[in-house]
């Protein structure tokens, strides 16, 4: 009796386990281990100009480390010049998910991002060094749920702020003074082109890629806004080969975005390389490339018999005394039209800017002339 007892115990125990089996699935050890694949991210990465400038650098060199730190789970496919979307197109190229990635200049998009054009500034101080403007930016906008809103609020991410080092300035005839500005027809836009209007001179929408030809024409007499190593590489500086550093701003501050949608899915260990790679920009890596970057820009200027010169210090005072009250007063206007801010709110804001940029003052980076000045005394130039 017992022994039949037993028979059935076991007869039960190895139905019960048939029976989870068939229910759950059994696998040898071999199967068991075997992990699924992870998931392979491939983001298309859209910009609007070439590829040798500033900028263009720093983001190269942002998405390389964070695709070789994921071990293969995120692949960067780099598309330069406008090759999937002119310029313009890029702000609703990412949040419709056209593109994964992109740089987008705030004065290009200055309907769709108000609030950011309050990094925009022309001679306000101490946001003539990139490295600063680089660090104010991403630190006000890490902490500014409002300006956060700008950009999430319609479906972008934004990885870090940038911008593409200094206001390169060329002109086609010598520029020793500021009065010299007067009636000059200038390649500009957003923020520079107020700037420009207080200085007398005319600022002219020209896209980059229409510079040269509008130079050749005699559209224009000069450009502002423009990169160190674009002006060589795109032979702007060979037909105006007048530099001057106005020591005015960092040139271009805008923002690096991904689709959101995409930031959202992405596993937390890979959105923390993301902000690892983001850290050690902020950390002097972004220093590091822009100061490179722009000694290669210099010396090809110098090679080909350019002029580097900068205006007197009384000359950046007296546009700082000019142009600055302009453009703080359009700004605060604008967020009030808006609804964005109070007045008090807008002036809260620009005081943050003044106490962030003197906080990170004077930064790594070297201006042109002082670049200039440094290779020459090093003899490489």
């Amino acid at each position: 009796m017992l022994k039949g007892k037993r028979t059935r115990l076991l007869l039960s125990v190895f139905l019960l386990l048939v029976f989870i089996c068939t229910m759950f699935g059994c696998s040898n050890d071999k199967t068991a281990s075997k992990e699924e694949p992870q998931k392979v991210y491939v983001m298309k990465y859209d910009y609007y100009t070439t590829q040798d400038n500033e900028a263009a650098a720093v983001d190269k060199w942002f998405f390389d480390e964070v695709a070789k730190r994921s071990n293969g789970r995120i692949k960067i496919e780099y598309y330069w010049a406008g090759a999937l979307h002119k310029t313009g197109q890029h702000y609703a190229a990412v949040k419709d998910g056209l593109s994964e990635l992109s740089f987008i200049q705030y004065g290009y998009y200055m309907a769709e991002l108000p609030i950011s054009r309050a990094l925009e500034w022309t001679w306000r101080p101490n946001l003539d060094s990139a490295e600063v403007a680089f660090k104010v930016a991403n630190k006000l906008y890490n902490e500014n749920a409002l300006w956060q809103k700008e950009y999430e609020g319609v479906g972008l991410k934004v990885l870090y702020m940038s911008n593409f080092g200094y206001n390169t300035c060329l002109f086609k005839k010598p520029i020793t003074a500021l009065s010299q500005l007067k009636g000059l027809k200038l390649r500009s836009f957003g923020v520079e082109s107020d700037a420009l209007t207080a200085l007398k001179a005319i600022p002219l929408s020209v896209a980059a890629p229409e510079t040269y030809t509008s130079l050749e024409r005699g559209i224009i007499d000069g450009v502002t806004c423009f990169g160190t190593k674009a002006s060589y590489s795109m032979k702007i500086s060979e037909i105006a080969p007048n530099i001057v550093l106005m020591k005015n701003s960092a040139l271009g501050p805008a923002a690096v975005i991904m689709n959101k949608k995409l930031w959202d899915e992405l596993p937390a260990d890979l959105k923390a390389i993301f902000e690892q790679v983001k850290q050690e920009l902020m950390d002097g890596k972004f220093a590091e490339i822009m100061n490179q970057a722009q000694s290669d820009g210099v010396e090809n200027w110098a090679k080909t018999g350019c002029t580097i010169t900068q205006l007197s210090d009384e000359d950046i005072q007296k546009a700082t005394e000019v142009v600055l009250p302009i453009q703080e007063k359009k700004w605060i206007d604008d967020m009030l039209k808006l609804k964005l801010m109070s007045e008090a709110e807008a002036k809260e804001f620009l005081a943050k800017v003044d106490k962030y940029a003197a906080e990170f003052s004077p930064g790594k980076t070297l201006n042109q002339y002082e670049l200039y000045q440094k290779m020459k005394k090093e003899g490489k130039i």
